[in-house]
């Protein structure tokens, strides 16, 4: 019976093995998450690029909403008011005879029996 006898230099070597692959574990799990997370930092930097651009334009609304021709321009189109020296025209509707619709005949379906049918594919 032969026995595996080790020396401390076997022994120190084999320690020394199980380190590195340790370490390189450790390292390709490092590399594989900086890799994820550049990846989630290019698709956030998008993100913020086009949130951004939807601020700005939502800013300019906001100036626009706040400004005095914003509030003119209301005033005018739909609250119907004036300023001085305006002569405002307000159309009334006309006061004659209503007319008439024309009422739309319907088409009734003509109904055939079934040997009329047959008759038909048959001797026309």
């Amino acid at each position: 019976m032969k026995r595996w006898l080790l020396t401390k230099k076997q022994i120190w070597f084999v320690i020394l093995v199980l380190i590195i692959v340790g370490l390189l574990i450790d390292l390709n799990t490092r590399i594989s998450t900086l890799t994820y997370l550049r990846e989630q930092k290019e698709l956030l930097e998008t993100d913020v690029v086009s949130l951004q651009a939807t601020l700005d334009v939502i800013s300019e609304e906001i100036l626009y909403a706040d400004s005095d021709t914003a509030v003119e321009s209301w005033a005018r189109q739909q609250g119907l008011m004036m300023q001085e020296d305006d002569n405002v025209i307000i159309p009334l509707p006309v006061h004659g005879p209503t007319p008439v619709p024309t009422p739309v005949p319907t088409v009734q379906p003509v109904v055939y029996e079934n040997w009329e049918i047959w008759k038909a594919l048959i001797f026309d």
